[in-house]
């Protein structure tokens, strides 16, 4: 999963980050605590339960910045070669929070949430969950999951400017809907993130459990039924996995990891042929990894396919191998 910027767009009332040794041993043995405390004011049409988990939202991502910086130490110290965007998810797969204050104040015409939370990171999970997120490529789930944060940020910011220059009440309903449309989309994007936690720390019933409440929420939102069909995959669930990345594909059909995936599935299954007309997909969608995986897969369907005893004299497997990858390069 490119590494998301920690600090786009985010206000912050107050962040203090403190760091303390749990443990003297030698090395990194030490879990690291931080404090970071995040604020939000709602608007007119906002609730409070979602203004408060924007608060907690701005509170975490301060959490991360700092827990990444110890990830980053302890990453060269053990010469785990990261890229900043592993960091970045390590950082928050390894937090435990635990929220240490809520405050709601009146500001204006409005109600003011602050949220003060405790991160503990405890570095014995840090080789273990690095594997994880090499294996799967988890960086840039992660970032995508970022992203639709600030999507959402931005979106209710520019929502509660119309809903304030409203001038009919029938201009304020539909805003309003607007408004709580975008919430649910908030809402779901948690329950995503909840998923990437426990598919970081090996947990992949949590994490199905996660994705089928984002879908919940959101129905037409292709990443959870595509994250959803991951985990899936991981219990070896082939069929359940396939349908939620047929979903994930009706839904945005370029997305290239549910081919990539759904290939990878049809191929355990053994369905060869299936398994090579995904990574196609992928491939034409500009993926080197889907245009390799083509090629494997192809020539591993032709192998099993062919009986060297029906095999006239005279035939070249290699050369119709060839023949065989080039149609599939040119699309037919």
């Amino acid at each position: 999963m490119d590494a998301m910027p920690v600090r786009r767009n985010v206000k912050y009332l107050c962040a203090v980050a403190l760091w303390l040794t749990c443990a003297s041993t030698v090395g990194w043995a030490g879990t690291k605590e931080i404090l970071a405390e995040g604020a939000y004011n709602m608007g007119d049409g906002e609730t409070p339960s979602v203004a408060e988990s924007r608060a907690l939202l701005q509170a975490k991502r301060l959490a991360v910045e700092q827990a990444g910086t110890y990830v980053e130490s302890y990453s060269k110290v053990n010469n785990l070669q990261l890229t900043e965007d592993e960091i970045q998810v390590l950082a928050s797969g390894l937090m435990e929070v635990t929220i240490l204050d809520k405050k709601r104040s009146i500001v204006g015409n409005g109600f003011h949430f602050s949220v003060k939370i405790r991160a503990i990171v405890h570095p014995d999970k840090v080789e273990e969950m690095a594997k994880r997120v090499k294996e799967k490529s988890a960086a840039g789930d992660y970032k995508k999951v970022q992203e639709a944060y600030d999507k959402s940020q931005k979106e209710i910011e520019i929502l509660k400017r119309q809903l304030a220059q409203a001038k009919s009440d029938k201009e304020k309903t539909q805003v309003e809907a607007r408004i709580t449309d975008e919430e649910r989309f908030f809402q779901a994007t948690e329950w995503l993130e909840k998923g990437e936690q426990a598919w970081l720390n090996d947990q992949n019933d949590a994490a199905i459990e996660a994705y089928t409440k984002a879908i919940g929420l959101s129905p037409n939102h292709a990443k959870a039924y595509y994250l959803r069909g991951s985990a899936n995959q991981e219990k070896q669930q082939y069929d359940k996995a396939i349908e939620d990345y047929n979903k994930a594909i009706a839904l945005d059909p370029n997305h290239v990891n549910a081919y990539l995936s759904r290939g990878s599935a049809f191929a355990e299954k053994r369905q060869y042929g299936q398994a090579v007309m995904n990574f196609q997909k992928a491939c034409h969608l500009g993926d080197e990894l889907g245009c390799t995986l083509m090629e494997q897969e192809l020539k591993r369907k032709m192998l099993l396919e062919w009986d060297s005893l029906k095999t006239p004299e005279g035939f070249d497997f290699d050369k119709e191998f060839e023949k065989e990858l080039k149609k599939l390069r040119q699309g037919n």
